[in-house]
């Protein structure tokens, strides 16, 4: 049986939620199939931010079947830039390998990591990374509603999608996709 999120310390039921794909990139490593997505999110609290993640973390898996799943958090009043986007504009990452044996990248099912502490003015976070223990991260997956990925309320352009000639393309899925629910 899972404890309830709310018992891990810093997670919030504040609404939030939000967010928007920033940049998506899929590619293979070897025989592996990997997808790294940034996105944005108006969550300030850390295990809030985490949560968004393994949302959406969860969410590309089903839809896109990858080996491999990286979700990396921003803010959405901090830098939006691809080339900006790592470092302390990284509030939380998650790695989801639905089958570990499948990747090279990690034995684990899930790990995730994130900055405890709220993002500055300019959308950056500065404080001591926190690994999530197993358990900790079963209990907030096992609290997630299903619901689809980002909704798009926060920022407004559409997620880039890198081809494999390094080229990148506006995805006009984002544009199609129906927002979810607020709060979710």
């Amino acid at each position: 049986m899972f404890a309830p999120a709310s018992m891990i310390p810093g997670f919030s039921n504040k609404p939030g939620g939000h967010c928007k794909t920033l940049y998506q990139s899929e590619f293979r490593r070897g025989e592996e199939k990997r997808l790294i997505a940034v996105i944005s999110t108006d969550d300030l609290e850390p295990l809030a931010r985490v949560r968004t993640g393994v949302r959406l973390a969860r969410h590309l898996a089903d839809t896109m079947h990858p080996d491999l799943v990286i979700v990396q958090v921003a803010y959405h009043r901090g830098p939006t830039a691809r080339s900006e986007l790592r470092g302390n504009a990284i509030g939380a990452e998650i790695v989801h390998a639905p089958h570990p044996a499948k990747t090279m990248a990690t034995t684990k099912p899930w790990e995730v990591r994130y900055v405890d502490a709220l993002p500055t003015g300019a959308g950056l976070y500065f404080g001591s990374r926190v690994d999530m223990r197993l358990t900790e991260i079963e209990t907030v997956n096992h609290e997630i509603e299903l619901v689809e990925g980002c909704d798009g309320d926060v920022v407004d352009e559409a997620p880039e999608t890198a081809s494999t000639g390094g080229q990148a393309k506006k995805a006009a899925a984002a544009k199609d996709k129906p927002a979810a629910a607020p709060g979710h």
